[in-house]
């Protein structure tokens, strides 16, 4: 599904060749075909097999992985793309991912030395969710702490790899969260976001997940903690079928997904949004394989997901792809000014 998207997005933003690769190579060849490109080619490959991936990546300019849950999949992937003469981008919102590949200097320095870069976590969290976050430092004087909140509409399709990262992390402690469009009930959720706050910017995150209907929260959080003891690999399959289950559910409702970053000092607090629908969730990933493609981007090394461009210039791009972005402000803080 998120693959099927940013494939989409590459189409409309670059000259690049893309080659999708899925589990089910005639699921591969369809999406191919529905995105009407001669750019797009379909292979089947399995990233249970890092060998195989490694030697897929051959001749490659990147590799922009889109498949989840990133839980089940083997540490090693991005090293092997690094040694095939690829980048390494994907959209995990994982932590124990995205902080295992930020941290592994090892991996940092092969890719520095190949002149390549290793970007995890190009997604909404951490990706989005960090952009809004360094907007709202500049803007309220010594915040200690920080709320952030995704917002997933109804009509948003219910992939698999979403659907298996939900059970295996688990949503809990429900409690009403306000939004620009109305309170909601949100679940506690693991996310980089509680790491990379407190070490990038000195703040204490707590992450939410709110589902535009409340009792998709509820039966989430209830099958997460029923299935805990199946492990990972039988979540995933349970998801699967749960994925295709939900698809009849997804006429109704809103496309509409945002995050929302919001920070509190001891006087007051400010708030910025960003709004699109699931798009929002590669374009970060999108962003940054343009840049590489077009040599504007040239580092090498691990990339931080928030902050491999300026946030002003960030927010600009994605605005530029058509995301809304919404701030608010309440008593004692300095003043927001415009949206950003």
């Amino acid at each position: 599904m998120f693959g099927r998207l940013l494939a989409a997005e590459l189409l409309e933003t670059t000259d690049a060749r893309l080659v999708l690769a899925g589990r089910n190579r005639r699921q591969a060849e369809r999406a191919a075909a529905e995105l009407g490109s001669e750019r797009t080619e379909a292979i089947e490959l399995d990233l249970r097999d890092v060998e195989s991936v490694a030697r897929a990546a051959e001749g490659c300019f990147a590799i922009a992985c889109a498949a989840g849950p990133f839980q089940g999949l083997a540490r090693d992937l991005p090293l092997a793309a690094i040694r095939s003469g690829a980048h390494w981008l994907d959209i995990a919102d994982d932590p124990g991912w995205v902080l295992s590949a930020l941290g592994d200097e090892d991996l940092g320095e092969a890719a520095a030395n190949a002149g390549l870069v290793v970007a995890p976590g190009l997604s909404t969290v951490p990706a989005v969710s960090g952009v809004l976050a360094r907007w709202c430092v500049e803007r309220l004087d010594d915040p200690h702490d920080a709320h952030v909140t995704l917002f997933i509409g109804n009509r948003n399709r219910k992939g698999a790899g979403a659907t298996a990262s939900a059970l295996i992390a688990g949503f809990r402690d429900p409690s009403p969260v306000d939004l620009p469009f109305g309170r909601r009930v949100a679940y506690r959720f693991p996310t980089p976001d509680t790491e990379l706050f407190r070490r990038d910017l000195g703040i204490r995150a707590e992450f939410r997940v709110a589902l535009e209907w409340g009792s998709l929260g509820r039966m989430a959080a209830a099958l997460g903690r029923a299935t805990a003891g199946i492990g990972t690999e039988g979540q995933i399959r349970l998801a699967r079928a749960l994925s295709t289950l939900s698809e009849p559910f997804a006429r109704f409702g809103t496309e509409l997904g945002c995050v929302q970053v919001e920070l509190h000092n001891e006087a007051g607090s400010i708030a910025a949004t960003a709004l699109a629908g699931q798009r929002l969730v590669v374009l970060p990933c999108a962003l940054a394989v343009r840049a590489l493609l077009s040599g504007e981007l040239d580092e090498a090394g691990s990339l931080h997901p928030a902050a491999w461009l300026p946030h002003d210039e960030y927010i600009a791009r994605l605005r530029s792809r058509r995301v809304r972005f919404l701030a608010r402000e309440r008593r004692g803080s300095r003043s927001a000014g415009s949206p950003p």
